[in-house]
């Protein structure tokens, strides 16, 4: 009878000798910040950091069958993303083990540098990756960990929520909450609000992608939920595009601790961002309640200068705001072609210099 398979706190029910990408915190112990300080929105190890964060390092080739991936030793606590290569007869034991290993190291380090008895806190907590966008997710936020840090607690003004929203935008009788610049709510600023189709074609989506481009060009502000996978494919050409401005709004409440998503981080720092929520209630978000979000997106651009384009399987509908029947400018959206090269898409954004 061979030997029972333990999995402690584990995902149940995986076999791990398939291979298995982790996410892994260890933290001190009581979270003392020893091992350096943020500053502009990077980490400044001090010498126990260096030798603990070298020695992060080295797991890889003290460990033989797991990989290092994104890491960061932040100053009271790291984040890695590790795998377990497969194959391993026993893969839970060697992480185990490699993690034993390198605790114990580092807490010998500490004894000896500062006489502490204790470094970390027992255990570690590890979460195994179930897909690409788990992975992808936890390596940005291993990515983004010193500049939260730094808005958080070095420049706490970014990461404040402003309540209640005060806007003409924004229906008077509900309590609105935001983080970010809220000067992209001016009745002046030209708001677009974007909505596209879950039916939208995967080759249409960088004919919508080209033409919020041209529309960020023109000095619009992209406002939207960003829930569909070509609302989706805009968020990530926003993020990208330094000179984008945009806002989103949460289809629930904005919690009291609430913290952006990772990817806002910089835009958020720039000044180019505003995340904004309704109410203080816990909404539950289905079909009935997008449709909702996306009337009251709507709304909220047509309410001041601006337009609402709402992209369809069938093409593109644009609903002029007061900018545009004002004659300071227009947006000429046509449904695009079938040539997926953006560069031959119908349709500009003309008056560029008075949109």
């Amino acid at each position: 009878m061979g030997k029972p398979v333990i999995y402690y706190r584990r995902y149940h029910g995986y076999d791990y000798s398939r291979g298995a990408a982790l996410f892994v915190t260890i933290a001190t112990e009581p979270r003392r910040a020893l091992f350096g300080r943020v500053e502009n929105a990077a980490v400044i190890h001090s010498e126990l950091g260096c030798a603990v964060l070298e020695a992060m390092r080295a797991i890889p080739r003290l460990n033989p069958g797991i990989s290092l991936f994104e890491h960061v030793l932040m100053p009271d606590h790291l984040h890695m993303n590790l795998r377990i290569e497969p194959g391993l007869a026993e893969p839970l034991q060697v992480f185990g083990a490699a993690m034993r290993r390198f605790k114990t190291f580092t807490t010998t380090l500490a004894r000896k540098a500062l006489g502490l008895p204790k470094l970390w806190q027992q255990g570690c907590h590890d979460r195994i990756c179930t897909s690409r966008r788990f992975i992808d997710s936890t390596a940005r936020y291993i990515r983004y960990n010193p500049l939260k840090h730094e808005l958080m607690f070095n420049q706490p003004e970014f990461m404040r929520i402003r309540e209640p929203l005060d806007s003409p935008r924004l229906d008077a009788d509900a309590f609105w909450k935001g983080m970010g610049n809220v000067s992209l709510l001016a009745p002046e600023t030209k708001l677009l609000a974007l909505r596209v189709s879950q039916k939208v074609r995967a080759q249409d989506i960088p004919h919508v992608v080209a033409r919020m481009g041209d529309a960020v060009k023109a000095g619009f502000v992209v406002l939207s939920g960003f829930i569909s996978p070509g609302e989706v494919a805009v968020r990530d050409m926003l993020l990208a595009n330094l000179d984008a401005r945009f806002v989103h709004i949460l289809p629930s409440c904005m919690e009291v601790r609430h913290r952006p998503d990772s990817r806002y981080l910089e835009p958020l720092m720039q000044g180019r961002f505003l995340e904004i929520a309704e109410g203080n209630d816990e909404q539950e978000f289905g079909r009935n309640a997008c449709l909702a979000l996306n009337d009251l997106i709507a709304a909220m651009a047509l309410a001041g200068e601006g337009g609402a384009l709402y992209w369809k399987r069938e093409g593109p509908v644009f609903t002029q705001g007061r900018a545009c029947e004002s004659g300071q400018g227009y947006l000429e959206l046509r449904a695009p072609s079938r040539v997926t090269a953006p560069s031959r898409v119908p349709g500009v954004i003309k008056d560029e210099k008075h949109m």
